[in-house]
């Protein structure tokens, strides 16, 4: 199937590893800009955007493919290994179509499974996702990854992750490895507690607490206040409730979590 492409590049400057990434609100009228001359001394971010469409549907409810992610200049592993998360979350209701597990394959079958519905044009098929700078202290680069995918019904799938790397050890990182060893199981039994929490401050019954009961994530990220667990919609919510998120405040932690990624914390 023939399709229009857009991949734009837009290449900046990480001005700093504590300077989280401000949201942007023009995104589709950035154009390259070339480094100024300090940029051979900071890691340079590239934003990367994929669109694409299919040429023979015109209109506004056409199926479409919006993507919008960061790589980092001379940085192939992490480059691979955001691509590699990212499109994991892609792969999310499969369809017939077959690709090839990249971002811009899972692209192609998403608008060649959306050929092959008569409805689709009508429903307004659409998959977009965007990738976006978090935070970054202490060595330890977070970005934050959302997605969503509308196919029909009556309303689309959100989801959102989070992306965890060590800069010094070039190694992305899994929730268990932010923990001290052997702390998992006292890890849990906190984030329980925050659930527990929750649910009271929900003032939600017994009956929703039966139907939705606590489960664990593997995404978390950090904010001043703590560490905030993330869960998506029909997690341990209905749809209508969205994300929840369950914050561990870091004194709950103490133990738990490595001092090193703890905000105001030296890096040991």
């Amino acid at each position: 199937m023939r399709m229009t492409m857009a991949l734009l590049l837009g290449i900046f400057l990480l001005a700093g590893c504590d300077n989280a990434e401000q949201p942007d609100n023009n995104a589709e009228n950035n154009t390259a800009q070339a480094p100024v001359a300090e940029s051979t001394h900071k890691p340079i971010r590239i934003r990367i955007e994929l669109k694409k469409s299919a040429p023979q549907c015109e209109g506004k409810g056409c199926p479409h493919v919006h993507i919008a992610w960061l790589n980092f200049e001379d940085q192939p592993v992490l480059n691979k290994a955001i691509e590699s998360r990212l499109a994991s979350m892609l792969v999310r209701m499969e369809g017939d179509a077959i690709h090839d597990g990249s971002i811009e394959g899972l692209a192609d079958a998403f608008l060649a499974d959306a050929s092959d519905m008569a409805m689709a044009s009508e429903q307004g098929w659409e998959l977009s996702a965007a990738v976006k700078h978090q935070r970054c202290e202490h060595g330890l680069l977070t970005l934050s990854m959302e997605s969503y995918e509308y196919t029909g019904g009556a309303h689309g799938q959100p989801n959102v992750g989070y992306f965890h790397w060590d800069l010094a050890r070039q190694q992305w990182l899994q929730l268990e490895d932010l923990l001290i060893p052997g702390q998992e199981a006292a890890f849990w039994a906190a984030a329980r507690e925050a659930h527990g929490n929750w649910l009271d401050e929900q003032k939600l019954d017994e009956a929703f607490r039966d139907s939705w009961p606590f489960d664990k994530t593997d995404d978390v990220f950090f904010t001043n206040e703590g560490l905030v667990l993330q869960y998506n919609v029909y997690h341990i919510a209905p749809y209508a409730m969205g994300q929840p998120q369950l914050t561990l405040p870091y004194e709950r932690l103490t133990g738990i979590l490595r001092d090193k990624y703890q905000p105001g914390q030296a890096n040991n």
